[in-house]
């Protein structure tokens, strides 16, 4: 996308607080597809690269995270729903874990999403994005 108010970009690129917020962000839906993965891709980490699933569900995210990092409009509209949709996955893996039995990773997981939430919920509420909207 081309960056039409370059002094806003500038800004908005520098405002420690959305950036932090971005990456907590990152973390948590990182987190959460991680511990989706681990319940649908039998292996290991390295081992589930091979099946195609692990590529269906890591590709989507990693793309929020690209232009998230770029504050482009969509995945800035995204941003509190892909948050909560992260708590949902993490929490529906942990008691899928728990009812297998195996449950230390999941939990781990889960408090790695619901902390890089909260987090990024509550830096994005002062942030430049927040006040003036996405990159323009």
């Amino acid at each position: 996308m081309m960056r039409r108010d370059q002094d806003y970009w500038q800004r908005l690129r520098k405002d420690r607080r959305s950036n932090w917020a971005a990456g907590f962000a990152g973390l948590a839906a990182i987190a959460a597809t991680v511990s989706l993965i681990r319940l649908l891709v039998e292996g290991s980490q390295y081992q589930a690269r091979g099946n195609p699933l692990y590529w269906a569900l890591m590709l989507p995210v990693v793309w929020w995270l690209s232009e998230l990092g770029g504050f482009e409009q969509r995945a800035v509209r995204w941003w509190r729903p892909i948050l909560l949709l992260s708590v949902l996955i993490a929490a529906i893996a942990l008691v899928v874990a728990v009812a297998r039995a195996d449950w230390a990773p999941e939990a781990v997981g889960f408090a790695i999403t619901l902390l890089g939430a909260a987090t990024s919920l509550s830096l994005l509420r002062g942030s430049l994005v927040a006040r003036e909207g996405p990159a323009r």
